[in-house]
């Protein structure tokens, strides 16, 4: 059996040295629930310019492909998005950034007070980030009975629905 794409960002983390503020970060985005992580993260997207929050919906997209329906001045909106796949699959987060962004964001949410006092047990965190879920949470904003094809029926939002979809004769996701 192959490996699949989240095998292959934890052997390419173990292979090269990773920076010690992405590593703390990582370990963060391992450990911490979503709810804390969304706070930390709306913390951190209200200091980023509306040009690095646009950079983080990019990266959103090529990571987990969603966040085209969120503006990047929505920052309650792309924290949300952000918590909850960089918490599914931490690795694929931190390529879709970029080595240099990742260090900056990382270094970001590391100065947040949210993320003061999370950091016990990273002494003897060994490192390993888990797998993606496939299947959807119960908070994380997808509604598993979407409505078409089981394909696209995990992406399929109920939460905070943007209304803007269906001006103008959009026909929704």
């Amino acid at each position: 059996m192959a490996p699949g794409r989240a095998s292959q960002h934890r052997v390419a983390a173990v292979d090269v040295a990773e920076d010690v503020v992405v590593r703390q970060y990582r370990y963060l985005l391992t450990t911490a629930s979503v709810d804390a992580l969304q706070g930390i993260h709306v913390e951190v997207m209200g200091s980023l310019s509306v040009a690095d929050r646009a950079r983080v919906l990019g990266a959103l997209l090529d990571a987990f492909a969603t966040g085209r329906h969120v503006d990047a001045t929505e920052t309650d909106k792309v924290a949300h998005l952000v918590a909850v796949g960089a918490h599914r699959a931490p690795l694929a987060w931190l390529d879709s950034l970029g080595r240099t962004f990742a260090r900056r964001l990382a270094a970001g949410v590391l100065d947040t007070e949210a993320s003061f006092g999370r950091f016990n047990g990273y002494a003897a965190w060994d490192g390993e980030s888990p797998e993606p879920v496939e299947d959807p949470g119960p908070n994380d904003g997808f509604d598993p009975r979407g409505v078409g094809d089981a394909s696209a029926a995990r992406y399929r939002t109920r939460v905070n629905r943007d209304p803007r979809i269906y001006l103008y004769g959009a026909t929704g996701i």
